[in-house]
């Protein structure tokens, strides 16, 4: 039977890659170990309250340092892109694949590869290449009547540097040689089943399946640090603006030599981001910063919120994708406005959040009520997703703001702070929490939070405006230390207009495309780095569209710094 001897050879072929491969990686850099070695030390002072200060550099510090580069795998959007882009194929197979959330960072990156994983790799390999193969003139680059050896050459070259992102070596191309060959000789396979064989196999080798340099070539310094290699620059680009494999024009760029620059790199992520599929990465970012893929799963008081059902999880994430691509890809770029704006995105099934009138499925653009809603923090959205299953939660809205906005680090919780009361127990929300928030172990984390929270009692578990909670008037009133000076507040308007213009929440809206772009924390040799990139976004009137340039022409985006251990010229 043929399935069963090409799911035996394929498997027999990619352990072998794979064990060669992590071999030659074994002694590289150690980031194999570990995913929480991307997370590196924070700057002295960056804990707690500092708004992330690792942006900046120390007195003394390296101008030319740069981070480090983990070895990560592609995550389960980049998965789906990319067999899409390199074989047209839209099933999304990537979808069954466990979900990439790591605790230590907020953006998505995957793990190494459990038995689970394998099992789940192999077998979206072989249905991709069995679908691959139905129309081989698609997938091949010649005409095997012409003669099947070259054309099975020409395939393993063609689309080996597709796959692999880069050339393929000398060994890898005898490997794959000797696997056609074997698969048309002694599995006595068909040249279109040999073919599926190789892409089965490809598809599996650490080659497809991880961002890593080529280890076949020697680490080029450029004075302490490491050079990437122009397909690796072109890698790292194509996944960080559009969480997919290169085109074309990058390869074209790679083989010329023209990714060696700042200036050619900043160039080509201009050009990528007028591409349709920047789109979605850009909402991708806003996704996982505002953690909103968390609403497929999260549950409501059904007594509470009867109206909360698959469709309005829908219309929530609908509503800030359709506000993020206007903004962004229609209107002024900045990220006051992502912050500040007084319009959104509602359709019929968001009207009854937003209390307007509103019918069909598509969305329209509205006008907010100035004294309720502006831009991002008052969509029902994130409010959602950090609020509680019958009611707002303060701390969790709080705790939101202050990292994500503010770059603030909290430690994890102690054991014993008990839980706030329940509304039956009488009082509204915020009596309640900041009840709980005078306990002795709960204090020191609540006074850096709970005022932020405080700020948004305005808005239900599903971002529905109130004046009331629990029969008595709602007090969203508070202050906030931000840029050197206090800031009171009496809503959740007045803090957004206070945080949209803040320059520490600038500098830390940019650190998090940083991380974003670079799948882990910032470390004290990325603050040379850092602080170009938000001198940059300071120097274009805080216009996020141009984050990506600038991170692409940092250092650390196109260099790393040199492993322990790793031996270099």
């Amino acid at each position: 039977m043929i399935e069963p001897l090409r799911a035996v050879a394929t498997r027999s072929c990619c352990a072998a890659l794979l064990s060669a491969a992590l071999g030659l990686l074994g002694g590289c850099d150690g980031a194999i170990t570990g995913p929480n070695l991307a997370d590196g030390p924070l700057t002295p002072g960056g804990g707690a309250g500092t708004g992330g200060s690792a942006s900046q550099p120390g007195p003394g510090s390296d101008p030319n340092a740069v981070g480090p580069r983990p070895l990560t795998r592609l995550s389960r959007r980049e998965y789906n892109n990319t067999v899409r882009d390199l074989l047209g194929d839209a099933t999304r197979p990537a979808d069954a694949f466990p979900e990439d959330h790591d605790r230590a960072f907020l953006f998505r990156r995957a793990g190494l590869v459990a038995t689970q994983d394998a099992d789940l790799l192999s077998s979206a390999a072989q249905a991709l290449a069995a679908t691959a193969i139905e129309t081989p003139s698609k997938l091949l680059p010649c005409d095997p009547a012409a003669g099947e050896q070259a054309c099975a050459d020409q395939f393993i070259a063609r689309f080996g540097m597709r796959a692999y992102r880069r050339p393929l070596s000398s060994a890898e191309t005898m490997r794959l040689s000797a696997l056609y060959q074997n698969a048309r000789g002694a599995q006595q396979m068909s040249f279109n089943e040999a073919i599926a064989l190789l892409v089965e196999a490809m598809l599996q080798s650490p080659a497809f399946l991880y961002h890593w340099e080529s280890p076949y070539e020697a680490p080029r310094l450029q004075g302490a640090a490491v050079q990437l290699g122009s397909f690796d620059i072109a890698s790292r680009l194509s996944y960080f603006i559009w969480g997919s494999m290169p085109d074309q024009a990058l390869f074209d760029a790679a083989t010329a030599g023209k990714l060696t620059t700042d200036a050619d790199v900043a160039e080509q992520a201009r050009r990528m981001l007028a591409d349709e599929k920047a789109k979605d990465a850009v909402t991708a970012f806003f996704r996982e910063w505002l953690e909103l893929e968390l609403l497929a799963q999260l549950p409501k008081d059904g007594a509470t919120y009867p109206q909360y059902d698959g469709s309005l999880k829908s219309s929530l994430v609908g509503e800030t994708e359709a506000f993020v691509k206007s903004v962004l890809f229609e209107g002024d770029g900045k990220l006051e406005t992502l912050l500040g704006a007084n319009y959104s995105y509602s359709n019929q099934t968001l009207a009854g959040v937003y209390g307007a009138a509103a019918t069909g499925d598509a969305f329209s653009k509205v006008t907010l009520p100035p004294t309720e809603r502006l831009g991002l923090l008052t969509q029902p959205s994130f409010l959602t997703v950090t609020g509680a299953p019958n009611g707002s939660n303060p701390i969790k809205r709080g705790k939101a703001i202050y990292e994500r906005l503010l770059c603030g680090e909290l430690p994890p919780p102690p054991p014993n702070v008990p839980a706030a009361k329940p509304a039956s127990a009488g009082g509204t929300t915020r009596q309640r929490f900041a009840e709980h928030a005078s306990n002795v172990c709960a204090k020191a984390c609540h006074t850096l939070m709970d005022p932020l929270g405080f700020a948004f009692e305005n808005y239900d578990g599903i971002g529905r405006f109130r004046t009331m909670d629990n029969g008595q008037p709602v007090d969203a009133t508070g202050s906030v230390d931000l840029d050197g000076a206090a800031h009171p507040f009496s809503s959740a308007i007045d803090l957004i207009n206070t945080l949209s213009t803040s320059d520490r929440v600038r500098g830390c809206f940019a650190t998090q495309w940083f991380r974003f772009a670079m799948g882990r924390k910032e470390t004290e040799s990325d603050a040379p780095s850092l602080s170009v990139i938000q001198s940059a976004f300071a120097a274009h009137q805080f216009d996020v569209r141009d984050l990506a340039p600038a991170i692409a022409g940092s250092r650390s985006f196109r260099l790393r710094s040199v492993a322990a251990g790793e031996k270099t010229p």
